[in-house]
């Protein structure tokens, strides 16, 4: 039996409180998957991308972040009249010879703590889809013996490993097509 320090009990009560307010999706990280060794940029994603999903009308502009030359800063616009503008920024990591996208929501309140959110990559005729990695599947195998340190908010589980070791995971699980939930294609916006 692993006997739980007290700052780890202060720190879980504080994640509890802090991280839905963080980000989104089913599986949130609190550190980020990308390391300098695992970061790659694709240049071709710079742009404004409509969404071609049925349920999720909407356009995407992703531009250089200002701050880092490999990152990106993420605008999606919905399609509805009284949709908010949803800011992210993100990198892409390069996992087990596939590329997922590193997310964090921008709009945080002063007590919360990023959540790191994680999709899919997958290059298309017409442009892009990213797939959400968050499935029930993918939550379930955080019950097994080798599953990266992670805790539960609920019934939703919190991943707590290092950057290293959440690679390892998605490497192992999250590139099986269980591990997706939902999935968003792009194609670029026409220039009119």
């Amino acid at each position: 039996m692993r006997y739980i320090a007290m700052r780890d009990l202060l720190s879980l009560g504080v994640m509890t409180l802090l991280l839905p307010l963080s980000g989104c999706g089913d599986l949130l990280s609190v550190h980020p998957l990308a390391t300098p060794a695992t970061i790659t940029f694709e240049p071709s994603l710079i742009g404004q991308w409509t969404c071609t999903n049925k349920d999720w009308k909407g356009t995407a502009v992703i531009r250089v972040a200002p701050d880092a030359k490999d990152s990106y800063d993420v605008v999606w616009i919905p399609g509805e009249p009284d949709g908010e503008p949803w800011r992210l920024s993100g990198q892409l990591v390069k996992v087990g010879g596939r590329v997922v996208f590193d997310l964090v929501a921008i709009k945080r309140t002063e007590l919360s703590i990023p959540g790191h959110f994680f999709m899919l990559m997958e290059k298309t005729a017409g442009g892009v889809t990213f797939h959400w990695l968050d499935s029930e599947w993918l939550r379930a195998k955080l019950n097994s013996s080798n599953a990266p340190p992670h805790a539960k908010i609920g019934d939703k589980p919190v991943l707590t490993a290092d950057s290293a070791r959440l690679n390892a995971f998605l490497a192992e699980y999250g590139l099986d097509p269980k591990a997706k939930s939902a999935s968003l294609t792009f194609n670029r916006a026409s220039k009119n």
